[in-house]
């Protein structure tokens, strides 16, 4: 808002000068004689100016160069951060006097938004979710609706990777989950495939201590993990993979900002296939899940596993950003279990979870894939294992031993 005060023998000579240094959009505020001139205070509102399209071409002599104009004084600046508190204001009252006569005229649709705000989702989505359904119908009836909606929204994906073998990394930022997530898909695989269709390896050597938790659970598991240096080995290990074996590939956690730039396995792509899934936790807010999936778009994810769900304060949040994107999602965790916690996409039970609905406790769901351990060793045991407790005391000799650098030893576990 431009508060200016001007001071003339009379109106005419006041209005020139308010054409001349605010343009013919100026409004007069006040008009006073002082001291036998007459003294006029102008406003000229250029946010409004810029939000309708108008260009300084318009109007004329206001592009003129500030320096021509009169110094405005503290009243003045105090008045115009009046002006433009109070415009602001109007426009807040506006809106939620539009909203109101929404409300006064769709009481079930506008019920149903609110139901939704509470739980996390964004008016926006929310409007859209509950457009077309109909003002005649019973409350807990058009909930029901909307929750089939809501779930036939969510895009789902069932990549073959883990069908047809080859290799498949996980991406993601720091501290969502990746490591437990290559341990949870490996115990899978095991149980589907056999242990020797799954192989382990990691390129994460930035975060103290995150190899080894990988390698804690292929010692218990039976398995081989291969520490590699950069992506290039990747391509070396490719010729050596057979066909139906699953190559799993944890990455080091990375900050959105630091992934702006940067475009994992872009070299190895070119000569070798190589799927990526970004794990997300449902712990992030939306604006950051936002950066996320953005920052990371450079690693041409495929699919989505969603992490820390039972953590979540409000998954409407996080829902309402996985709606507007177009990565479908794949797996989802709610707890710390490794097969227990760790299920393939359930939309309706995603749904219910968002709507803060109480879901009945029953057995524990089985993931898809799950079948019988029977002469898998110590597979059982591998259910009720923690990747975070401490087994400094009990295993520290045995986490040494499953370290298996690539360059030294290429074919080991193939």
């Amino acid at each position: 808002m431009n508060v200016r005060r001007y001071r003339a023998r009379d109106m005419r000579e006041a209005m020139r000068q308010v054409r001349e240094y605010q343009g013919p959009d100026a409004v007069i505020l006040s008009t006073h004689r002082v001291d036998g001139m007459l003294e006029v205070v102008a406003a000229f509102d250029s946010e409004l100016v810029e939000q309708e399209g108008v260009t300084p071409a318009k109007l004329g002599t206001t592009a003129r160069s500030r320096d021509n104009l009169p110094p405005s004084d503290p009243d003045l600046e105090a008045m115009r951060r009046e002006l433009s508190d109070l415009r602001h204001l109007l426009v807040a009252q506006n809106n939620a006097t539009e909203m109101a006569q929404w409300a006064a005229r769709h009481p079930l649709a506008a019920e149903l938004v609110s139901r939704l705000a509470h739980c996390g989702f964004n008016e926006k989505l929310a409007r859209s979710l509950v457009g077309g359904i109909a003002e005649d119908q019973h409350i807990e009836t058009a909930w029901s609706r909307l929750r089939a909606r809501l779930s036939a929204a969510l895009t789902v994906t069932q990549p073959d990777v883990l069908e047809r073998g080859g290799m498949l990394a996980l991406v993601g930022p720091t501290g969502v989950g990746k490591t437990t997530t290559i341990s949870r898909l490996a115990l899978r695989q095991m149980r589907r495939m056999g242990r020797e269709a799954v192989s382990l390896v990691t390129l994460d050597r930035q975060r103290f201590g995150a190899y080894k938790q990988l390698q804690a659970f292929g010692q218990m598991a039976g398995l081989s993990v291969m520490l590699m240096e950069d992506e290039r080995e990747l391509t070396t290990l490719a010729s050596h993979t057979g066909d139906g074996r699953l190559v799993l590939i944890d990455t080091a956690g990375r900050a959105a900002r630091d992934m702006m730039e940067r475009r994992l396995f872009s070299t190895v792509r070119a000569e070798t296939s190589l799927e990526t899934w970004l794990v997300v936790a449902a712990t992030h807010q939306a604006r950051v899940m936002n950066q996320i999936l953005q920052a990371f778009e450079g690693c041409e994810p495929t699919a989505l596993v969603l992490t820390k769900v039972d953590e979540a304060a409000l998954l409407g949040e996080v829902l309402s950003v996985l709606l507007e994107q177009r990565l479908g999602l794949t797996f989802y965790s709610d707890g710390q279990r490794l097969t227990e916690d760790f299920h393939a996409i359930d939309t309706a039970h995603l749904t219910s979870l968002a709507l803060r609905e109480v879901v009945t406790q029953q057995q524990p769901r089985r993931w898809a894939g799950q079948q019988s351990t029977a002469g898998m060793g110590g597979a059982d045991e591998l259910s009720a294992y923690n990747p975070y407790a401490n087994h400094a005391d009990s295993q520290a000799g045995m986490i040494l031993e499953s370290v298996v650098p690539f360059s030294k030893r290429p074919h080991v576990g193939f």
